[in-house]
């Protein structure tokens, strides 16, 4: 009997430790042992920043996920230069501005870089919160042009003109 409590003993203590630990993980939210509720999609992208360089020297907080898209086509060096101003979130994503363009992260946390005249017409058009919804590719050159693929429909840039179809 001896050799069976020393064997179970470990397993005791891990019980107690882990029922400890669980009890513990209550305190300080009501005492009833719930977890939080998971961040909200605005949270995240405000939340989960990193500071990047902006105008002037300073430093511009942007969601990890711009700026590793950023930093993955350049950074400051890359076609987009630098962040002119603070985020801007919008539909539960948000869009981030630089010196050529802008990186718009959708609520499922991608990013993708929309620019020239295809952003224009993208704004014009509402951006995220407008008809055409979030992008889901990035621009992509096409016969004579460009083309950026959005949840409801495209905006190409074709033979200097921008045509923007909505379904």
């Amino acid at each position: 009997m001896d050799r069976l409590t020393r064997a179970l003993a470990p397993l005791a203590l891990a019980t107690v430790l882990g029922a400890s630990l669980i009890a513990c993980s209550g305190e300080g939210s009501g005492g009833t042992g719930e977890t939080a509720a998971p961040a909200t999609s605005e949270e995240r992208v405000t939340t989960n920043s990193t500071p990047v360089p902006g105008p002037a020297d300073s430093a511009i907080n942007i969601p990890v996920a711009v700026a590793d898209r950023w930093d993955k086509l350049g950074g400051e060096k890359s076609d987009l230069g630098r962040v002119t101003g603070p985020v801007t979130v919008v539909e539960g994503g948000s869009i981030t501005d630089f010196e050529r363009g802008s990186i718009v992260l959708t609520p499922s946390g991608r990013a993708f870089v929309v620019q020239g005249e295809i952003l224009t017409s993208y704004l014009e058009a509402g951006g995220p919160a407008g008809a055409l919804g979030f992008p889901t590719a990035d621009e992509a050159t096409t016969d004579g042009g460009w083309i950026s693929v959005f949840e409801n429909g495209t905006i190409a840039y074709l033979d200097g003109q921008p045509v923007v179809e909505i379904r």
